[in-house]
């Protein structure tokens, strides 16, 4: 093609016909211009596509992960429920006139539970690393996402003042009056022997202090399983508006 262009810039000027040969040129540079323009188009159209399949695969990547924290919430909301229950017990246990028969020992290891969310987020990590968020055109779940990982900090730091809590005020506190070996023997320690220390249960449970602790107790895991359920609210939407990439 090179050669036919060149072929006939040399017979317009072998004729000496100048006109013609401006008039060659500038439909040569039209035809190049033009040329430049669709090799662009088509440039521009395959990287469309691209996107669109990474974007396709992002979503689905993202409708999979939101599914297993929806699960992992679901979970957690349940345990934290348990545990608030057993608090709501032991405030209450006072008034059973057959407190003795409670096992006081398995309720207050009970009540000492609370567990951590630990989102699966290495979709949403890359893709903002990367920069590949801006390939979502659906505005609704970029916005969730956003939401997402803002409630995931905040949740973060109030399950650090829970676990201060527990570490600061009421495991301080029953060392100080009963024996955790007691305690423990419910939890991974399992002790086979009681503890050969007094652990008169009846001495907390006449306490106001105590009274309390379990009341603030209780306080601090609604508190987490309030922030659990709004975290389920927004990956529940997000499992809906990915969910035609599944």
């Amino acid at each position: 093609m090179i050669k036919f262009f060149r072929h006939i810039r040399r017979s317009l000027i072998n004729q000496n016909d100048m006109g013609k040969y401006f008039k060659y040129a500038v439909g040569e540079i039209l035809l190049v211009v033009i040329g430049i323009l669709i090799a662009l188009q088509i440039n521009n159209w395959n990287q469309h596509q691209k996107d669109l399949k990474t974007e396709s695969q992002i979503l689905n990547s993202l409708h999979q992960e939101f599914k297993t924290n929806s699960n992992l919430l679901k979970g957690i909301i349940e345990v934290n429920t348990d545990v608030t229950n057993t608090c709501t017990i032991l405030m209450d246990v006072s008034l059973h006139a057959n407190k003795n028969k409670i096992n006081l020992d398995s309720l207050l290891y009970n009540a000492l539970e609370g567990k951590p969310f630990i989102s699966s987020n290495n979709t949403y990590t890359e893709i903002i690393n990367t920069g590949e968020i801006e390939l979502i055109q659906n505005e609704n779940v970029k916005s969730l996402l956003f939401e997402y990982n803002r409630m995931i900090n905040s949740n973060k730091s109030t399950y650090s003042l829970f676990e201060k809590w527990l570490e600061e005020h009421i495991l301080p506190y029953l060392a100080q009056h009963i024996s955790l070996r007691n305690i423990d023997k419910y939890g991974a320690m399992a002790w086979k022997k009681s503890s050969r220390f007094d652990h008169d249960l009846s001495v907390i449970l006449n306490d106001r202090t105590f009274e309390n602790l379990i009341d603030n107790n209780i306080y601090h895991l609604n508190r987490l399983n309030e922030e659990y359920n709004n975290l389920l609210r927004i990956s529940e939407e997000l499992i809906k508006v990915t969910e035609a990439n599944d």
